[in-house]
């Protein structure tokens, strides 16, 4: 949309439609009212907190059962696809905000293999304050996420590339 098609607010910022839900966008990479994603196929929208919390419970729980070694191989194998065996039961995926696409295998590999067990042991000590942390990011980003400017959507029909 160009500058001369767009609709301007009294406050003096441009009033933008989400292509999704039609209403004012709002301020930052998702829209406000329906958390549709700028730039991505639409449907993908933000991975909700609970999704979220779920995805890590999910994840640890599959850690013990598989004695890490069951859930190591299976996040090598779906780490290409931006996903962590959570994720990919979830219907989740990790997207690159630089690219609008989803994580590359060493983008996922430094995510969940190195940066998010560094982190969490590091300041878990803190109440787990580093795990709660996207309660209130408005990109629902968590600490990994904002060092390496990722984001989670749901994408259970695959459509980011």
């Amino acid at each position: 949309m160009s500058t001369s098609q767009m609709q301007f607010s009294g406050a003096g910022g441009p009033i933008r439609p989400c292509p999704s839900c039609g209403r004012e966008w709002g301020s930052g990479i998702s829209c406000q009212f329906c958390d549709q994603v700028e730039g991505l196929p639409s449907g993908v929208v933000l991975a909700s907190s609970a999704r979220r919390f779920g995805a890590h419970v999910l994840d640890t729980v599959l850690m013990i059962v598989t004695l890490f070694i069951g859930w190591l191989i299976w996040q090598l194998i779906v780490a290409k696809d931006g996903q962590s065996p959570a994720k990919q039961l979830l219907g989740m995926r990790v997207v690159e905000l630089r690219t609008g696409t989803k994580a590359t295998w060493g983008t996922m590999f430094l995510r969940e293999v190195i940066l998010k067990p560094l982190i969490g042991i590091g300041l878990g000590w803190f109440f787990g304050l580093v795990y709660f942390w996207l309660l209130w990011d408005k990109n629902r980003q968590e600490l990994w996420d904002k060092m390496i400017s990722t984001i989670v959507v749901n994408d259970s029909e695959k459509a980011v590339t």
